[in-house]
């Protein structure tokens, strides 16, 4: 068992309507004659996404770059953005970067050797003693698996505590020579966006009286013979999304049995669950929850609401939703919850979640959880 102490969230910079990305994107498919792809925007419409963030212009994404050039852009972005996100969620558990004893950091929309953790620990003045775990290529999963790889940690280590931090920025994987559906579809739900987790096993000073919920267990499935339907190819000019048009038909045959696994091992049944925190993504996805896992619209509010926000922002989106539900709902004592998410390989990542401790809360800003009003402190 461990303990969230906190979460926050970076917010990129510039932030645009669906209507606006979607002149951009016709425009974009327009050149050289290639109207017959313009056909493709209607996904725009019904994609579940009203506004997004992008950590650079949108001028910018659209603009012709080479790899290189994109990467770096993505480095000194993740650098900034994870450090100081990270020291705001410290801040906010009463920790100092010192006392960090584990920092597992995620993305898969870029790449630096050694990884942003290394960046960030050298930013915020932690170690000498300091265990670091890159995750890089996990995906939409990434978040959940973040979470249950600190967990980890944290058993084997319950006076300690653990940082984890999540960067996507898929601005910078847009590939302008690829007009291909799986791209269109693909830039009409795709966002910017990071947060940070601060983690405590259970013999740590600050776990029980502080915590916003504790992590129970978790779980990862994988699914043979399944590779192809989702991911990135690494071209020349950076990273070409991959979609099959089979995943969300998988998704729907598999979702269901998936859970049920998680679940009975723990001697759970799906109506022992009263939050549900799963990874948006994409409307076709959040209906085949609803439909297979009788997921009410109460269930799935939280889910939609940040995917209609900020996006799907590959492994930050599930952290997301989680701060969501904290910030906004007010669960009860004994009240179960399940944080869920797909991704690449094929695979799921499962983790179940109950309510912390007694901590007060605000209702402040996105990730900020101040003092003064009663936690909602259950995922």
């Amino acid at each position: 068992m461990s303990f969230l102490l906190s979460i926050e969230r970076y917010l990129p910079p510039h932030r645009y309507r669906q209507e606006e990305v979607t002149r951009w994107v016709r425009a974009w498919l327009e050149e050289n004659g290639g109207a017959a792809a313009a056909r493709l925007l209607s996904v725009y419409e019904t994609a579940g996404v009203e506004r997004r963030a992008s950590v650079v212009p949108i001028e910018e994404v659209f603009a012709p770059r080479d790899f290189e050039r994109q990467n770096d852009r993505y480095i000194d972005i993740a650098r900034a953005a994870g450090a100081e996100t990270a020291r705001r969620a410290l801040e906010r558990a009463e920790l100092r970067p010192a006392d960090v004893d584990l920092v597992v950091s995620v993305s898969c929309t870029g790449f630096m050797i050694p990884a942003v953790d290394a960046y960030v620990a050298d930013a915020l003045g932690m170690g000498p003693r300091l265990a670091r775990l890159p995750i890089t290529e996990s995906g939409c999963a990434g978040g959940v698996l973040a979470l249950a790889r600190a967990g980890d940690y944290l058993a084997a280590h319950p006076d300690r505590c653990a940082l984890v931090i999540a960067l996507e920025f898929a601005s910078l994987t847009f590939q302008r020579w690829d007009r291909s559906a799986t791209n269109v579809v693909s830039t009409a739900i795709f966002g910017d966006g990071g947060a940070a987790v601060v983690m405590a096993g259970p013999d740590h000073p600050r776990a029980r009286g502080a915590a916003l919920a504790r992590l129970a267990g978790a779980e990862s499935l994988f699914f043979p013979g399944t590779t192809h339907l989702m991911g990135f190819r690494l071209r020349n000019p950076g990273l070409q999304i991959v979609l099959d048009r089979e995943l969300a038909p998988f998704v729907r045959r598999e979702v269901g049995a998936a859970v049920k696994r998680f679940l009975e091992p723990r001697g759970l049944r799906r109506e022992d669950i009263t939050r549900w925190v799963m990874h948006p993504g994409g409307r076709r996805i959040i209906e085949v929850m609803s439909d297979k896992l009788g997921l009410t619209e109460r269930d799935l509010a939280p889910t939609e609401a940040v995917l209609a926000e900020h996006g799907n922002m590959s492994s930050v989106t599930v952290l997301f939703v989680l701060d969501e539900i904290l910030r906004t709902d007010r669960p009860r004592p004994g009240e179960r919850g399940v944080l869920g998410a797909f991704g690449p390989g094929f695979g799921a990542e499962f983790a179940s979640a109950r309510r912390g401790g007694p901590r007060s809360r605000g209702a402040g800003e996105p990730g900020r959880h101040a003092p003064g009003e009663p936690l909602a402190g259950h995922a």
